[in-house]
């Protein structure tokens, strides 16, 4: 067993990188669960009493008003709502100053939430602890289940990278796009926690399952995608536009009639029919609860669509930040140094992307980016007068994280254009250097907690709130779970090819060479390489994941 084990870590064996990348980002994710005060994080109390209200009451409660709905649950869970009162929104007060009676736990009482529209089926899911004997604990452990399930997705997605033998760039890509934000949202009762990690797997799945397509191994890929579409699609209101989104840029990026050809096997049928049947049902969801009403009361009458149109791009850095890391109820700002070191990993993926990449892949990149940038804008502009300008950059984490990982593929798929010694530096630096960022970011919201923004970081401090779990062993825990996470990364990224692993080729809109078993499979990937005329070659980087063929030290770059 020990053998077998040893040879799955060597070759990067999915089963091995999916059971890698869950366990270090459950680690790290529940290191966040602990690290900030019940009902620390945006409109968490509102989920917590929706959750509880689904499942122990079996039912959505009766309607206060547009937009607020009253459900009969337990104290404890409804204390939430009353929690972060003193605290929230005043960074330099500590945690300590809450105190709510929880001397009958288990009593019913009524509670409002905000959260009345949206789609049951993640809060069937993470509310499942509240019918243990309701305390706070239990409220902990909805947090423990949001960890748990969002670790899973994009571990499932960092799987597909494997299976389809792509490491190297297109990991980096990956851990880019899993950006502190995302882990502290997994940590979280919040649709957007499932929203965000099930992106992250979409586009991975998506991209490798039509770039890398293996026939053996379609049905389960495809599956797979259509387990992440249900889950993503059914998370929020706008879900369904950001799957849009994303289904129409990875088509894009690949040539229609390979994609044509993928489809002509009957074997991803059953998950492409999941995925159309959740979207379905969360589109009819919608439609019905009216999830995205803009509402008809005039708000606010002075903000016309110029000054709504200059407000939201005014507002262009703050969604930036809320999407690499912005905690608490946005109170929250970790030190500007950990943004610029985020932003230098992405800008190296970037302009990588932009140096080697072809056209194609360049030009969906960017327009990718750009449509990020703009979205914002369009979805506030036409109801600011109703709405105001309430975005937040967290909103979008579905579709932005497809930027890094996009590139990141683009480049992996031309890597023979960098020298070896180059991508393999670039990787431990950007490794590392986003290890940093979630270190510091973690620690940094964990400081504003115990002693506020003001306080000194090494003095003791007067009055301060200690986590559930021991001071130290959460300290010790975040070194240890972001640490874990690096290694994941980097042992993936950096990862050589086996003999027995061995299928190189191009990921783009050019060709693809493929070592498939049957007649039909060769002669789809000479078509495919007729494409652009491209010969299909070894990517000829000694840090790709398993199955890209590696050329040495030696070998002259070739682009």
């Amino acid at each position: 067993m020990r053998e077998r084990a040893r040879a799955a870590v060597r070759a990067r064996d999915p089963r091995a990188v999916f059971w890698a990348a869950f366990l270090a980002m459950a680690a790290l994710g529940g290191v966040w669960a602990v690290s900030n005060p019940m009902a620390a994080s945006p409109d968490e109390p509102s989920h917590i009493v929706r959750a509880v209200g689904i499942v122990r009451e079996r039912s959505l409660g009766s309607e206060v008003r547009v937009g607020m709905r009253q459900v009969e649950v337990p104290r404890v869970y409804a204390a939430t709502l009353e929690m972060p009162g003193c605290y929230a929104f005043r960074a330099d007060q500590p945690a300590s100053c809450s105190f709510v009676d929880l001397t009958t736990p288990a009593a019913d009482q009524p509670a409002t939430t905000t959260a009345d529209e949206g789609n049951p089926l993640y809060y069937a899911v993470v509310g499942l602890p509240s019918l243990l004997p309701p305390s706070l604990e239990a409220a902990y452990l909805m947090r423990v289940v949001s960890v748990l399930l969002s670790s899973a997705l994009v571990a499932a997605g960092l799987r597909s990278l494997a299976e389809a033998r792509l490491g190297g760039w297109a990991v980096l890509g990956a851990g880019v796009a899993t950006t502190p934000m995302v882990v502290f949202m997994a940590s979280t009762v919040n649709p957007n926690s499932v929203e965000a990690a099930a992106a992250i797997g979409l586009w991975l799945t998506l991209l490798a399952a039509l770039h890398r397509p293996r026939p053996e191994l379609a049905l389960r890929q495809w599956w797979r995608a259509g387990v992440l579409v249900v889950l993503l699609v059914n998370a929020k209101a706008l879900s369904p536009l950001f799957l849009a989104l994303i289904v129409l840029t990875v088509l894009v990026t690949v040539p229609w009639r390979r994609t044509a050809a993928v489809l002509a096997d009957r074997r991803p049928w059953p998950g492409i029919v999941l995925g159309a049947v959740g979207s379905a049902a969360a589109v009819a969801w919608t439609a019905v609860n009216g999830a995205v009403s803009g509402g008809d009361v005039v708000n606010h009458p002075d903000l016309g669509w110029r000054g709504a149109l200059e407000g939201a791009l005014s507002l262009t850095t703050f969604y930036y930040e809320g999407m690499v890391g912005r905690f608490g109820w946005l109170d929250t700002r970790p030190p500007s140094w950990t943004y610029y070191w985020f932003t230098a990993v992405l800008g190296v993926v970037l302009a990588a992307a932009w140096a080697v990449a072809r056209r194609r892949q360049r030009v969906v990149v960017a327009v990718l980016a750009v449509a990020v940038w703009l979205v914002p804008v369009a979805l506030q502009v036409p109801n600011a007068r109703y709405l105001g300008l309430p975005w937040q950059g967290r909103y979008l984490l579905a579709v932005a994280v497809g930027v890094p990982i996009l590139a990141g593929l683009a480049v992996q798929a031309r890597t023979n254009a960098i020298p070896p010694r180059v991508t393999r530096r670039v990787l431990v630096l950007g490794v590392t250097t986003l290890g940093v960022v979630h270190l510091a970011q973690l620690l940094a919201n964990l400081r504003r907690y115990v002693a506020g923004t003001e306080a000194p970081w090494f003095e003791p401090v007067a009055n301060p709130w200690y986590p559930p779990v021991p001071l130290p062993l959460v300290l010790v825990g975040a070194v240890v779970a972001v640490a874990a996470w690096s290694v994941v990364l980097g042992w993936f990224a950096l990862g050589r090819a086996t003999p027995e692993a061995t299928d190189a080729g191009h990921l783009g809109a050019g060709g693809v060479r493929r070592a498939h078993d049957d007649g039909a499979s060769r002669a789809h990937d000479g078509a495919s390489r007729a494409l652009d005329g491209s010969p299909a070659a070894g990517t000829g980087d000694p840090g790709a994941a398993p199955g890209a063929s590696v050329t040495g030290p030696s070998a002259a770059p070739r682009s």
